[in-house]
C-alpha cells in the first residue's frame, strides 16, 4: 500500500476500487507490477501533472482547446515523457479507470458493452464501456499526441541552433 504515487512511463492503467474502509483508491497496473495507492485515480493523475510541473486544470483546459471536446479529454500529464491518460468515463465517477495511451496494444469487444483493453506483456483489463467508445477516446488521445508532438518540435528545432534563445 502506497500514499503517494506518480504516474510513469511504466504505468498502464489506474483502477478504482473502495477499500474495507470505503475509502476510494487505486490499483495501479504498471508494465511488471501491481499497486495499490490511498488515493482516487483522478487525484494520481491531477498529482502527477503537478509532479512533472504543470496543473491538472490547465492541462485540461490545453486539451480542451485542443481537440474542441468539454467532457471527458485525455490528458498529457507530461510532454516531455509522452505520458497521455484516458479517461473511460466522466474522471469525477468513482467508476473511471484512467489507460495510459502507449501501452493500449488492442481494444476487443467483450460482452454486451464491454470491452477488453490488451495491455503491455500481455495483460488485459475488462471495462464497462463500449469498445467503439474506447476506440473514439484513444483516437482522440492520439491526435492530442500528435498536435503536441508537433507544437514542441518546433521548440527543439530553434533549442538546437539557438540553445539560449529562452534567455533572451
Amino acid at each position: 500500500m502506497k500514499r503517494y504515487y506518480e504516474i510513469v512511463e511504466d504505468t498502464q492503467a489506474l483502477e478504482p476500487f473502495y477499500n474495507e474502509y470505503g475509502q476510494l483508491c487505486t490499483i495501479v497496473h504498471e508494465t511488471n507490477a501491481t499497486y495499490i495507492v490511498e488515493k482516487s485515480p483522478l487525484k494520481i493523475v491531477e498529482h502527477s501533472c503537478t509532479y512533472y510541473g504543470c496543473g491538472y486544470e490547465g492541462r485540461l483546459e490545453a486539451a480542451k482547446l485542443i481537440l474542441g471536446l468539454k467532457q471527458m479529454v485525455p490528458i498529457c500529464v507530461c510532454t516531455s515523457l509522452r505520458l497521455y491518460m484516458i479517461p473511460t468515463c466522466s474522471p469525477e465517477s468513482d467508476k473511471c479507470f484512467w489507460l495510459a495511451l502507449r501501452h493500449i496494444h488492442g481494444i476487443e469487444r467483450y460482452k454486451q458493452k464491454q470491452a477488453k483493453v490488451i495491455l503491455s506483456k500481455g495483460s488485459s483489463l475488462i471495462l464497462d464501456v463500449h469498445r467503439d467508445t474506447l476506440e473514439a477516446r484513444r483516437a482522440k488521445a492520439t491526435l492530442l499526441f500528435f498536435t503536441l508532438e508537433t507544437r514542441c518540435g518546433i521548440y527543439k528545432i530553434i533549442e538546437q541552433k539557438f540553445p539560449l534563445w529562452r534567455f533572451f
